[in-house]
């Protein structure tokens, strides 16, 4: 009897070729599917040969019908089912096609593998550094202590008991700064060893060819996304003093302490890309430290530019910056209709405002007004640089039927973001305001009026999530405004409607308000200190917010 040939593993298909970064086998016609799935993988594409694959998975049976094949994952309840089960015990249940998740989740464990290895890496270049550290720290104390000896030689006779004491407690300074080193060396080699651990966990799950162990799969890769902070320990010194043999003991010898510091810890980001991070808490009660009145009608965009100084603008039509005092230090006339929707600045200090009516792009160099970007067909709202310097633009079509992220690289499109991976459309369609800002995790996180959501993206432009405000609260509708970022990847966004800001994490978990008695918040910017400077649109005041701790 022939032998059945080897099928594609997304259709009937004979299969012709094979993925090895997968491990899949596919026919020609499946090959674009399977490769838009897992765009964010590389695949390595060969000619199918039953050498370079290993054998098929054993097909699990459905325990409620035992004679069917599982071809379909039950979201609601976490367990693979067959197609009867959806009249049965799973009816109205969520399911999904088994292979697909199977798929999907393998994906998700080769990308976590790959972030793996290179924590691995950075976390090995920490032990070492720290290492480095404590044998420098070791030597120093060494040679402080041979000070001490030599002191004790010369003064002998009269600070014999001096010398004891003061070498108690150098010792235990050095014991207990020793320990605190060696304390952190080990944590962080056990989070090193934990990193390896998942490491061979996860190259253990992709060369299981069960699904089980797929399904039950959980992430660790956020637990190590942020490298410990470290002790950073000045080595305790030995200050001698000229005295007089007659002068007092506490004249003969000053002991200087060890001075401990943190150095802060760091992100890494999923392409390996070290990033600093913020170490400060949100304080328990945000604190107003100034109001800015601006005399600006209507203030509708706000910018920091350096200091204490922003540039804002609104219905007058004028680009003005002022300091924290209120005080004009610079002003531009924009004849613009009445039609800025944002502004920015990039990295060389230029200021760009997009234009509604002129469907563009505005930049501001040397005090003069230029067209940056012509976006004909397409009206411009929220604009933001991110760290490449590139410029992103959130646009809705003339006709407010269809919205988009555009990401410009010296005045070239660079990438377009629309729909989500099903084709639906991210960004909801009217003539209201979106704002956009780039998180330090390289996440674009856009606020949609209209969608009354925040609506926060991979780079790539996949979808993470969507905020829709906290629903534990009685407030009303919540309508996000002006969007901004800080150092520890945390989420700012005006709630218009509710005079406040929500503060979320960068996995969309709410975690505060900020009031400050706000009136009608519009936008905001924050400056080098991570303090927030809101805009309000009726009153034209600035309000300067200090949020987080020292």
């Amino acid at each position: 009897m022939a032998q059945d040939p080897v099928r594609c593993s997304l259709c009937p298909e004979v299969v012709v070729i094979h993925c090895g970064s997968c491990q899949v086998n596919l026919c020609a016609q499946c090959l674009s599917t399977h490769i838009d799935r897992n765009k964010s993988l590389k695949h390595e594409i060969v000619p199918y040969t039953s050498q370079l694959v290993k054998p098929e998975a054993e097909i699990e049976k459905c325990q409620d019908h035992p004679k069917q094949q599982c071809d379909l994952f039950c979201q609601d309840c976490s367990v693979p089912i067959c197609s009867r089960c959806l009249t049965g015990n799973h009816k109205r249940h969520g399911a999904v096609d088994l292979e697909e998740i199977c798929e999907t989740t393998r994906s998700t464990v080769k990308e976590d593998l790959e972030e793996l290895r290179k924590f691995r890496k950075e976390y090995e270049k920490v032990v070492g550094e720290s290492k480095e550290e404590l044998a420098k720290y070791t030597e120093e104390s060494d040679k402080e202590r041979d000070s001490l000896k030599e002191l004790g030689k010369q003064w002998h006779q009269m600070i014999d008991k001096v010398i004891d004491k003061v070498g108690k407690d150098m010792d235990e300074i050095i014991q207990s700064d020793t320990k605190c080193l060696q304390d952190n060396t080990e944590e962080i080699q056990s989070a090193l060893q934990d990193v390896k651990d998942s490491i061979k966990a996860n190259e253990d799950i992709l060369q299981d060819d069960r699904f089980t162990r797929l399904l039950s799969y959980a992430s660790k890769n956020d637990a190590f996304r942020i490298i410990p902070s470290r002790p950073a320990i000045k080595t305790a010194k030995i200050v001698p003093v000229n005295v007089k043999e007659g002068d007092i003991i506490p004249k003969l010898i000053h002991f200087q302490r060890s001075i401990r510091t943190k150095l802060p810890g760091y992100s890494l980001n999923r392409t390996g890309d070290v990033s600093s991070i913020s170490t400060k808490s949100l304080l328990p009660e945000p604190e107003l430290i100034a109001t800015v009145k601006t005399n600006c009608k209507q203030l509708k965009g706000i910018c920091h530019n350096e200091d204490d100084r922003v540039w804002i603008y609104g219905t007058d039509e004028i680009l003005r910056e002022v300091d924290i005092t209120g005080t004009v230090q610079n002003c531009i006339t924009a004849i613009s209709k009445n039609s800025q929707k944002d502004i920015a600045k990039n990295k060389m200090g230029e200021i760009v405002y997009s234009h509604l009516s002129d469907e563009c792009v505005n930049i501001v160099r040397e005090g003069k007004i230029s067209k940056l970007l012509d976006l004909s067909g397409w009206i411009p709202f929220g604009v933001t640089f991110n760290a490449d310097d590139d410029l992103m633009v959130c646009m809705r079509r003339e006709d407010y039927q269809e919205s988009k992220v555009g990401i410009f690289s010296q005045g070239k499109l660079k990438k377009e973001i629309q729909f989500d991976e099903t084709g639906k459309p991210l960004f909801s369609a009217s003539r209201n305001n979106m704002y956009i800002k780039e998180n330090a995790n390289k996440d674009i996180c856009v606020s949609d009026w209209n969608a009354c959501a925040v609506i926060v993206l991979k780079s790539s432009g996949e979808l993470r999530f969507r905020y829709t405000g906290n629903l534990s609260r009685s407030f009303k509708q919540f309508y996000p405004h002006g969007i901004v970022t800080d150092n520890y990847c945390r989420i700012l966004v005006v709630d218009r409607k509710n005079d406040c800001l929500h503060v979320i994490d960068s996995n969309g978990k709410f975690l505060t308000y900020i009031t400050c008695s706000l009136q009608d918040p519009y936008v905001m910017s924050i400056d080098p200190d991570e303090n927030l400077w809101v805009g309000e649109y009726d009153t034209g005041c600035v309000k300067v917010i200090k949020y987080l701790e020292c």
